[in-house]
């Protein structure tokens, strides 16, 4: 199997896996919201935030710079040079991740206290610590084995790491839900500790065989003489710059379980009242808009090649044509599920979650599902013509934008929890609205606002009998999670109906946005 095979193939396995994890991500956040209630997700997101932000400042960018210089080396047939890098690694994620864990379990109680001020988050937060050891040593195994190409350690492990945290997650969060929300709370943090052990073993396991191949095969190692340290410095100086990357995200999400509920308290909310508003934002309707993300990340990833594809050749018009396509294919998911979600937020809140009050914050959040959409293909865009700094430029200003925002707009009391919603959606829209134009200048791309336009018109037309239908069927005593489901049904027959008569969808572009998705 030639180079370009084993790409493709690694590709297709990594991107298989992603999507079956994430899935699984958004989906059991459903059943926990339901048992735990809005007061108890707000206890989980104030703890999870912590770990993945830690966890993404300390291994973000491992695989990555173990999979470039693993790859270097056994194509320089330095094999020998390859296991060092795997062994220093080892050693100095053990370390770190050791130091990391005990210091945030040993801080749980400060962060809980006097950054929270949610006294109740302290278990759920010395629960999830000792994930970020596992998950530390996962990250070393991955790249390893993403060096030499083989990516279905990484895809497995992926797959039942997420699998058994979901599972841990919701039977430890039913067998101590009668102990208390915060012990329930700390039980489903504690998934993410089970799954890593999972993963770890899983990885060594593929390890072990990995090995034995080599043995079988008689390999001759080879070493250019770098110490082990030189090695392990050089791991540390690509892997920072991708980490410090990853970190925005989870960074503004953990300052969101501090700002957040402590802006609710300042207008007066009790910190029962402030935990369960932000668990309703962060835990219910937040998951609501990472659904569509994963079809719309799905068709970012492929747009990034296919824009470098035709930069390489020149072809502005080929460069241009891919561009709009993947904006107008976003647009094509985000646009309906923003206006869905936007019209039935009470009543899919209550279907789902027994929540019908988690519907305030989802009704302002569900723009984000736009300009979410807009601001990953628009930084896919830059990514693809080689100015992926630019991108990472805009996601800080966001990042600080969101911040901003949510501790200006929470704090106004008619707005309240809405206010962090509206945050969300302003930030994003700045940022996306940054990438387009900054994509523009730089491609010279001429955006078809034209077909843009009809998508839009078509969304509204599906949206207004979505809503009225649903109060129709609500109108004659019909049961308003049945209502849901048939007016949700409805708009998806009228949507893509009227796709086909506006001719903005056809069989090839469904062909082609499936293919996207896989």
């Amino acid at each position: 199997m030639d180079s370009r095979q084993n790409f493709l193939k690694g590709a297709v396995i990594l991107s298989v896996a992603g999507a079956i994890s994430k899935v699984l991500g958004a989906l059991y956040r459903i059943p926990l919201a339901r048992l735990i209630g809005g007061e108890g997700m707000g206890l989980y997101q104030m703890a999870y935030p912590i770990y993945t932000t830690i966890l993404s400042l300390a291994t973000a960018g491992v695989p990555v710079a173990i999979s470039v210089l693993v790859s270097r080396k056994e194509t320089q047939g330095l094999t020998g040079d390859s296991r060092k890098i795997f062994r220093a690694s080892l050693v100095m994620l053990f370390i770190f991740g050791i130091v990391l864990s005990l210091a945030v379990m040993q801080a749980a109680r400060f962060i809980a206290n006097n950054i929270l001020h949610e006294p109740r988050a302290y278990y759920p937060i010395l629960a999830v610590a000792p994930a970020i050891f596992f998950a530390g040593l996962m990250s070393v195994f991955r790249g390893y084995f993403q060096g030499h190409q083989t990516m279905i350690p990484t895809a497995v492990s992926q797959v039942l790491e997420q699998l058994f945290r979901v599972t841990a997650v919701l039977i430890l969060a039913v067998v101590l839900f009668p102990r208390g929300l915060e012990f329930a709370a700390a039980g489903a943090t504690f998934g993410a500790v089970i799954g890593g052990v999972i993963g770890l073993t899983v990885l060594f396991i593929y390890y072990l065989r990995f090995r034995r191949e080599q043995a079988r095969q008689k390999i001759n190692l080879q070493y250019s003489g770098t110490s082990s340290w030189e090695l392990a410095r050089d791991v540390v100086r690509l892997a920072v710059p991708v980490s410090f990357g990853a970190v925005v995200l989870p960074l503004v999400q953990m300052l969101d379980a501090i700002i957040v509920p402590g802006r609710l308290m300042a207008i007066n909310y009790t910190t029962s009242q402030a935990t369960a508003l932000y668990g309703q934002l962060s835990g219910m309707a937040a998951v609501l808009i990472s659904l569509p993300t994963i079809f719309t990340i799905a068709i970012s990833t492929s747009l990034v090649p296919a824009v470098s594809e035709a930069l390489a050749k020149n072809d502005r018009g080929l460069l241009n044509s891919r561009l709009n396509y993947g904006l107008r294919a976003g647009m094509i998911i985000s646009l309906p599920c923003a206006a869905g979600l936007f019209i039935l937020a009470f009543p899919i809140c209550d279907l789902l979650y027994a929540a019908p009050e988690a519907g305030i914050p989802l009704e302002p959040l569900a723009f984000s599902c736009i300009t979410l959409a807009a601001f990953q293909l628009s930084s896919a865009g830059l990514q693809g013509i080689g100015r992926p700094e630019i991108a990472m430029r805009h996601l800080i200003i966001t990042g600080i934008l969101k911040v901003i925002f949510n501790y200006t707009l929470t704090a106004i009391p008619v707005l309240n929890i809405r206010g962090a919603a509206i945050g969300t959606v302003l930030a994003f829209t700045v940022g996306s609205l940054l990438n387009i134009i900054y994509l523009r200048r730089l491609t010279r791309v001429e955006y078809e606002g034209g077909r843009l336009l009809k998508i839009t018109l078509v969304t509204i037309i599906m949206a207004i009998a979505v809503k009225y239908s649903y109060q129709y069927l609500v109108g004659i005593d019909i049961h308003s999670h049945i209502a849901t489901l048939i007016a949700i049904t409805l708009g998806v027959g009228i949507y893509g109906a009227l796709l086909f008569i506006a001719k903005e969808l056809d069989m090839n572009m469904l062909k082609n946005i499936v293919k996207d998705v896989k």
